[in-house]
């Protein structure tokens, strides 16, 4: 599958709309209910606009569908919600949502772009969320969102990383999008007679490990979860994806 790159760094999602209506006054509510964010109350022509520490916060009203049904090709990969198609089609409008600043941390960005979000989807006309070349679910965002409401260090890799499938005659595997914009090289872990959801466990233990600790993994080094584990680590052509990707040896 050939998806464009995403920029180290760089947030951005489309927050899909069933009508070109929002509540800027009630996100502003919700965000400092949700999660103790201040947003201003002095938004001009659907645009609002903010600084948090070192992050730029802004989020615009676009009252036209996302067009050349870009939306629905990703949403036809989301094995986890089977109506994200014909649920896509139906927007009128989106809002886009990004947070900027390249001297913030990234994780930093990660977090308020997701809070942001969360809170953007409890509108009552907000039907999905389009980012990173997967469509989530609202009710799916937001649970996953709320792990930071329960410990804000926990972080919300569910969002932040999709986690797609990829068949060939031979076999079979789980790859990641969404690495790129934490500077870390997008991974691709393939196997014969292998479960999926055990693939995609493990990945996720993985990814989990990278991101929390800030770990880059190179060709050539291994990887394990005990001190008898070592699984290969290597660099090539994607499979699943455009350029390079780490392929890490799954554990049979």
């Amino acid at each position: 599958m050939n998806k464009e790159e995403n920029s180290t760094g760089s947030f951005i999602a489309f927050v899909l709309l069933s009508d070109t209506q929002w509540d800027i006054n009630q996100l502003i509510t919700d965000c400092k209910t949700d999660w103790n964010i201040e947003l201003p109350n002095d938004s001009q022509d659907n645009t609002l606009y903010t600084k948090i520490g070192d992050m730029t916060l802004v989020i615009s009203l676009m009252p036209i569908p996302i067009p050349n049904e870009e939306v629905e090709y990703h949403a036809a990969t989301n094995y986890m919600w089977e109506d994200a198609v014909e649920v896509s089609k139906s927007h009128k409008a989106h809002l886009l949502v990004s947070v900027l600043g390249k001297d913030a941390n990234v994780l930093d960005k990660g977090k308020l772009f997701t809070k942001v979000i969360s809170s953007c989807l409890k509108q009552e006309n907000t039907i999905a969320v389009y980012t990173d070349g997967a469509v989530f679910q609202p009710q799916f965002y937001r649970e996953v969102a709320s792990i930071m409401q329960q410990d804000e260090n926990t972080l919300p890799i569910l969002n932040w990383v999709w986690f797609g499938i990829y068949h060939t005659d031979e076999f079979a595997g789980i790859y990641t999008y969404g690495m790129r914009k934490f500077g870390k090289e997008e991974i691709e872990v393939y196997a014969s007679n292998a479960d999926l959801i055990e693939i995609r466990n493990f990945l996720l233990d993985v990814v989990a490990y990278i991101l929390d600790a800030n770990i880059t993994l190179q060709d050539g080094e291994t990887i394990g979860f005990s001190a008898e584990q070592k699984l290969s680590i290597t660099l090539s052509d994607a499979i699943a994806l455009d350029g390079k990707s780490l392929k890490i040896q799954y554990p049979q």
